[in-house]
């Protein structure tokens, strides 16, 4: 440190353009020293081969069966019974649960208790305007007019507690597996509150949403491949069966739409809502000549290794995948073609040529686009 400090107090007395022509040197030498102590990484190729490719849209889901139903009482009351548990298969028209009737029962009687005085309370009126006919007074019309609507109230009331009674018995709407069972037994519950749910698993889907600017791609039929996150070592095949006409918004403000996908197959033990992911095939290569899409520059250039060094050469590419692009024209099975070249601009390359061994120093990317 006491060095540095006579240096440094010695530099300050120097005159500025001394100053200045010291800073320039220091910093040529140690620029000097970084770039001869830097190794150059080598560079790296890939064959130009034939294989294969797929052009492909996916996205997240839900695993699903052909259709559901949430199964909710239409009368609030007490549970008495619940006949299902949760993996159970269901029937259609089974039934399902049940609630305390003897409440309902006691509301029915009353409503039909209700129905017969007002009936009566009619037929009495009625008896006493016996033989008055047209020359019935306003007064007598009133009377008359306000009993007969009691006794249809009364009848509206009789036909709701009844409905009420014939409501307390739920039943699946259709044959499936029962994917949840609230287990109320001896509970009071509303109309909103889901009692059990059952999904017709007889048809396996997979719901998966789309981002609407792909959506133009996908089409009824296209074959997709789907990956469950609870079985990642197998692949489902199915293909698109429905575009469910809507859009949804995600949480983090992405609209998209979904798409129902058929699968072929089922797992082994069905669970409603298994979450995975589709990967819909929108346009596929047979036998298609590709190269890696590292290699292929924006400006539709890519670099071959040659007996001469490497050579920029123009091509028209086809589709691609998540890894590989087809190549049209341009390049031919065998060839090598550099990774990561630089981007358009002049840059430079140092390294060794992995056909002439040769170190080449070459001046590439002047192509304009």
């Amino acid at each position: 440190m006491r060095y540095l400090g006579l240096i440094f107090n010695r530099f300050k007395k120097l005159p500025g353009r001394y100053k200045i022509f010291l800073l320039i040197a220091v910093a040529s030498l140690g620029f000097f020293i970084f770039s001869n102590n830097k190794k150059t990484a080598p560079l790296q190729f890939a064959t130009v081969k034939r294989e294969n490719i797929q052009e492909t849209v996916a996205g997240a889901g839900n695993l699903t069966g052909k259709n559901s139903a949430n199964l909710h009482f239409k009368t609030s009351g007490k549970v008495a019974y619940i006949n299902v548990d949760e993996g159970d298969e269901v029937f259609q028209w089974q039934t399902i649960a049940g609630l305390d009737i003897e409440a309902l029962n006691i509301d029915l009687r009353e409503a039909e208790n209700t129905l017969r005085d007002k009936r009566a309370i009619v037929d009495k009126i009625k008896d006493d305007q016996k033989g008055v006919g047209a020359s019935e007074t306003y007064a007598q019309r009133q009377t008359r007019t306000t009993a007969e609507v009691a006794q249809d109230n009364a009848y509206e009331g009789y036909l709701k507690a009844k409905k009420a009674l014939s409501d307390s018995i739920l039943y699946s709407p259709i044959n499936g597996i029962v994917t949840q069972a609230l287990d109320a037994s001896g509970q009071n519950v509303t109309t909103a509150d889901t009692i059990a749910q059952v999904v017709d698993n007889s048809e396996i889907y997979f719901d998966t949403d789309i981002d609407e600017a792909d959506i133009g791609k996908i089409k009824i039929g296209l074959l997709a491949n789907v990956t469950l996150d609870a079985y990642q070592d197998k692949i489902y095949k199915g293909s698109v069966n429905q575009i469910v006409p809507s859009i949804k918004h995600t949480t983090s403000g992405a609209t998209v739409v979904t798409v129902r996908v058929k699968l072929d197959s089922k797992p082994t033990n069905f669970v409603n809502e298994l979450s995975g992911e589709a990967s819909i095939i929108v346009k596929s290569v047979k036998n298609a000549l590709s190269i890696p899409l590292e290699a292929l520059r924006e400006d539709n250039t890519v670099f071959v290794d040659s007996e001469k060094g490497l050579i920029a050469v123009k091509v028209v590419h086809g589709i691609s995948s998540d890894t590989n692009v087809e190549i049209k024209k341009g390049l031919k099975e065998g060839d090598k073609v550099l990774l990561n070249p630089p981007g358009i601009g002049i840059s430079f390359i140092r390294n060794k040529s992995p056909l002439s061994g040769r170190s080449e120093h070459i001046k590439v990317g002047t192509e304009k686009h």
